[in-house]
């Protein structure tokens, strides 16, 4: 990103173990100050309730596994850009599913099971309409 890359050349720390958004004196900020400033606002802001454990900045860490999984079906991929040693850890703790993903396996499922023989997930727009079969 351009703006991340003018950021980082005016800074006064751009060495590689240097941090991208430091103090003056190039000292890492202070996690609470970030989410406190920043983060916090913005979720109450958005209407997004603060979960305890749940509403901070490695949060994103998981979103970002998750994301990376759903949409490319590659746990190592994620496994690889959160830099864990073992795939075990992006498996059973980083990445989660969504209702919609859940949603569309059992959909999946039903037609591999059954076919066009008859729907065991109704369609959403006969949704309310829909009488389960005896």
């Amino acid at each position: 990103n351009e703006t991340l890359r003018n950021h980082r050349e005016s800074s006064l720390h751009r060495g590689p173990d240097d941090f991208v958004f430091c103090k003056k004196d190039g000292a890492a900020l202070d996690p609470d100050v970030l989410r406190k400033d920043a983060l916090y606002p913005i979720l109450d802001r958005l209407g997004i309730p603060r979960r305890k454990g749940a509403s901070g900045f490695h949060t994103f860490r998981h979103s970002a596994a998750s994301i990376v999984n759903e949409q490319t079906g590659n746990l190592k991929l994620a496994q690889k850009f959160l830099g864990h040693s073992t795939i075990k850890m992006t498996a059973d703790i980083y990445t989660h599913t969504s209702a919609e993903a859940e949603r569309d396996a059992a959909i999946a499922l039903e037609r591999a099971i059954y076919g066009d023989l008859f729907p065991v997930v109704p369609n959403i727009e006969n949704r309310n309409n829909f009488t389960a079969l005896n």
